[in-house]
């Protein structure tokens, strides 16, 4: 089934009453409550451990609270997830409680599947902001009501090859440094080194386009991804900028940053996390010492890049919404479950108390090679404070391939570069109403 035709069956199946309810527990003294999850890490890598971490979820619930039942249906994976959601949905069969991939969220809070959340938080004091983080909360808030909570998140993070700035003579960037910062760093390290004409050490990897937005803070969309914002005086700041640091390569390929051979390169927490606590090819070689920082900002931006949140939500048909909403209070208030989530999946739980603890840095040194090269418990939350949401609207990532195609050419020429974008903004325009 096209995603298209789900959207559409989705829609028409919102007009309808809902006025069947879910379907009854399985013993008269037992709450049966089924939840929706999948198999895999939020984030596209590898994570062999989901069921481990769901697993444990639920026998402490369950402890907690022996007249609940839960349940959920394995083997669904990551990139079926969706459509299996919507599926059931359709069918007036979905789960008490579900994940939500952020790029569905708005989709089932405008059909209404979604029940608003505030009265259960109102009373449970779920939510509050000294324990969470903020970005992460207005992830799952739409016009003003909290329709899902977030569970975990991953940020964007700049990983620093300090080898190559020690060779140089490059200190180490400060934490609120700027794009000239970076760039000035960038054309240092951009050598030369056997005089072939050829470049053989570069400045920066994965550092484009969509980055260069995000540091200086510029919107891309508006929140339902009907409409572009590629003619703002951010974006323009933006792309003059990724063509600037992108003349450095003078045309030549930058390689991977596991190659050693670049002195910056962009990557997600959940990489870091996954390849043998990122990237497993550099700690196996041991050629060159790296740490990870947070990103420069540009001139109307801040130190961070963008910042995806997995969510979860409570149908609003279940007949079990007082308990289904218990599960996620449960899940997201103890700490022995917050720290499993550290440990067991590839995001950072959505509670900046988790990450302030002590058996957070024991988790991410469990293996021994990470001992001098793990993340800065302050630069990942510097990263989650400041960063920027991940659009949640469906088409974002078809979106983003369009704007990779047509940015292939950018002009450099500064009249040119304001006319480009300008026909960009009506290009996507027109694209997002497809």
């Amino acid at each position: 089934m096209t995603n298209r035709r789900i959207f559409v069956n989705l829609i028409i199946a919102a007009s309808l009453a809902f006025a069947s309810g879910f379907l009854p527990g399985c013993k008269a003294d037992t709450v049966e409550l089924r939840i929706g999850n999948f198999a895999g890490s939020a984030w596209s890598v590898p994570n062999p451990e989901t069921y481990v971490l769901y697993d444990g979820i639920i026998e402490r619930f369950e402890k907690a609270n022996p007249g609940i039942k839960v349940s959920y249906k394995s083997g669904v994976l990551r990139d079926d997830y969706s459509e299996w959601l919507s599926s059931a949905i359709l069918q007036n069969r979905e789960p008490d409680c579900f994940f939500i991939l952020q790029e569905d969220f708005h989709l089932f809070a405008d059909i209404g599947i979604l029940e608003p959340l505030d009265p259960f938080i109102e009373k449970s004091g779920l939510l509050e902001a000294h324990d969470f983080f903020d970005t992460a909360i207005q992830a799952g808030r739409l016009n003003g009501i909290q329709f899902a909570a977030p569970v975990e998140i991953d940020p964007t993070l700049l990983f620093v090859n300090t080898t190559i700035l020690e060779r140089e003579g490059i200190p180490f960037p400060r934490p609120d440094w700027t794009w000239d910062d970076f760039y000035d760093i960038c054309r240092a390290a951009t050598i030369d080194r056997d005089g072939d004409g050829r470049l053989d050490q570069f400045g920066a990897v994965g550092f484009d386009w969509l980055t260069c937005l995000y540091t200086n803070r510029a919107s891309l969309f508006d929140s339902s991804g009907k409409r572009a914002y590629f003619a703002s005086d951010e974006v323009f700041q933006s792309f003059e900028f990724f063509k600037r640091l992108e003349s450095l390569s003078m045309g030549q390929k930058v390689p991977e940053f596991e190659s050693g051979l670049a002195a910056f390169g962009v990557s997600s927490y959940s990489r870091y996390r996954a390849y043998g606590y990122y990237p497993y090819s550099i700690l196996k070689s041991g050629h060159y010492d790296w740490r990870a920082t947070v990103l420069p900002r540009g001139p109307e931006g801040k130190n961070s890049a963008d910042l995806k949140v997995l969510l979860m939500a409570v149908s609003s048909r279940s007949s079990r919404k007082k308990e289904a909403f218990e599960f996620i209070r449960f899940m997201l208030s103890d700490r022995e479950i917050q720290t499993m989530f550290f440990d067991k999946s590839k995001g950072i739980p959505a509670r900046r108390d988790i990450v302030r603890q002590d058996a957070v840095r024991s988790i991410l040194l469990k293996d021994s090679t990470l001992k001098g090269n793990e993340i800065g418990t302050e630069t990942l939350i510097n990263s989650i404070n400041d960063a920027m949401h991940f659009p949640g609207f469906r088409q974002y990532g078809r979106a983003v391939s369009f704007i990779d195609k047509e940015t292939e050419n950018i002009p450099g020429n500064t009249e040119q570069l304001r006319n480009f974008l300008s026909q960009l903004n009506i290009r996507i325009n027109e694209f997002l109403q497809y």
